[in-house]
């Protein structure tokens, strides 16, 4: 017999269970391109965390979507055009009822302009990079101030990721937009980084790389970047930074790179002129002679390393002297890699008004005499490693054109064998000899014991 006070009676329903809401975006679809630095593309993946948490599915063409965001750059007159190509694309699109919505974001968000361009071409949301949250509320997440900031990661997905550690930047170059757009450096706090850090390191991650406009210039609570590199060195299995600043950049962090096992020796370093004139013209805040003294010391501190830089050809007012100046720093530096840069004036910056202006031939000639001193430094480098056996992190799998390409701890870019490719997926890593090598790339064949420890 049972006893009725342990029985049940049954519940009477007044109403039936209310079914769980769906998602806004439940059906919907969406397709994020992004153009210009990295910056973007981790702001890229903080919208797409946005998207999908509203329920959107994401889509690779703009045929396929409901809406499209554009994450845009504003550094050069050219990346604006591009921009302007996309959002003629699709205000026919809309019209033909093949895309719903355009929001247009990022740097060309917050320029002036902008306004122009929402009205010409029907966009239906522009935010520039400081309010990238409010795409949340846009696609029906609404109240998400506080959950989509600065700090908020990305998609916590696949073998490498980026964390922004700072935002804008206090310089005031001559020839550079970012402090307008961006506006003033701001920095998170080093436990929200770590805290990130071990969050995407628990999820499966493998490579961090941290960024910034002006990334070694990170400071908060009187501790500085050296600082930070060393905690999230023990966190993560694998860490970079970028982009540097030659007036920040500190002898420890240099001796940090090569100290921490799990830091690549990779600095990214730009210069833009061996000449001191030029320097201050362009308001870079060092002299020639400062710069390689940094360098010496990254070259003692981070044996087998790479070194990458950038160099604007053609500022106004560049002579032959001021280039002969940068070919000699080049020659001292012996760059691995460089991003070498025709001057181009950009609207609002200090320099689109600056006279001096150098003739376009001459810009090519120096162009092609820093390109080929370049590539002969980053071939006679490359040279030295063939017949090394190489732990090599694999960056991109095998592809259907040939092998996957890695990278070394030294940073050195690696195209690997079809044979030593298969089955190794990113975040891998593969124990491999270099066999050959071009000025951009080292080539791998098999060889060698299999990974074990570091070698630079």
């Amino acid at each position: 017999m049972s006893d009725p006070a342990n029985s049940k009676a049954p519940v009477a329903l007044t109403r039936k269970p209310a079914k769980p809401p769906a998602s806004p975006g439940a059906g919907k679809t969406a397709c994020i391109r992004t153009f210009g630095c990295q910056m973007n593309v981790h702001d890229s993946d903080r919208m797409r965390r946005m998207v999908t948490d509203a329920g959107y599915a994401e889509v690779q063409t703009y045929e396929e979507a409901d809406l499209v965001v554009l994450n845009t750059c504003y550094v050069r007159e050219n990346a604006v055009d591009r921009v302007k190509g996309h959002l003629g694309e699709l205000s026919r699109l809309k019209k033909e009822g093949r895309v719903k919505k355009v929001a247009l974001t990022g740097c060309v968000g917050a320029a002036e302009e902008a306004t122009s361009l929402e009205k010409t071409f029907g966009v239906d949301l522009v935010l520039g990079t400081h309010n990238t949250y409010e795409l949340a509320e846009f696609v029906g997440l609404p109240g998400m101030e506080e959950t989509y900031t600065p700090d908020l990661p990305g998609m916590e997905e696949g073998d490498s990721a980026f964390v922004t550690i700072m935002t804008g930047c206090n310089y005031q170059c001559s020839y550079c937009i970012v402090p307008t757009i961006r506006g003033r450096m701001a920095c998170r706090p080093m436990e929200s980084i770590v805290a990130e850090v071990e969050r995407l390191v628990a999820g499966g991650t493998k490579y961090i790389t941290l960024l910034g406009q002006t990334v070694d210039a990170w400071r908060h609570g009187g501790m500085k970047f050296c600082d930070l590199l060393e905690r999230v060195s023990k966190a993560a299995p694998r860490v970079w930074f970028t982009t540097s600043h030659p007036s920040n950049m500190e002898d420890r962090t240099l001796w940090a790179m090569g100290g921490r096992d799990t830091v690549v020796g990779r600095l990214h370093l730009p210069v833009q002129s061996g000449s001191d004139r030029m320097l201050k013209a362009m308001h870079r805040g060092y002299k020639a002679e400062r710069y390689r003294r940094k360098i010496e010391v990254f070259r003692e501190a981070v044996p087998g390393g790479t070194l990458s830089t950038d160099i604007i050809v053609g500022h106004p007012g560049e002579t032959d002297d001021d280039h002969e100046r940068t070919l000699e720093l080049v020659e001292d530096c012996a760059f691995d890699s460089a991003y070498i840069f025709k001057f181009s004036p950009r609207g609002g910056t200090e320099a689109a008004g600056m006279g001096g202006r150098v003739p376009d031939d001459v810009v090519q000639r120096r162009f092609l005499q820093i390109l080929r001193a370049v590539e002969r430094n980053g071939f006679e480098a490359n040279q030295r490693r063939v017949g090394s056996s190489e732990d090599i992190y694999i960056r991109r799998g095998l592809s259907d054109s040939g092998g996957a390409i890695g990278e070394t701890w030294g940073g050195h870019s690696v195209r690997l064998a079809h044979e030593i490719s298969c089955g190794a997926e990113p975040g891998d890593y593969v124990r491999a000899r270099i066999t050959s090598a071009g000025p951009h790339a080292l080539y791998a064949d098999p060889g060698g014991e299999p990974p074990g420890g570091r070698r630079r």
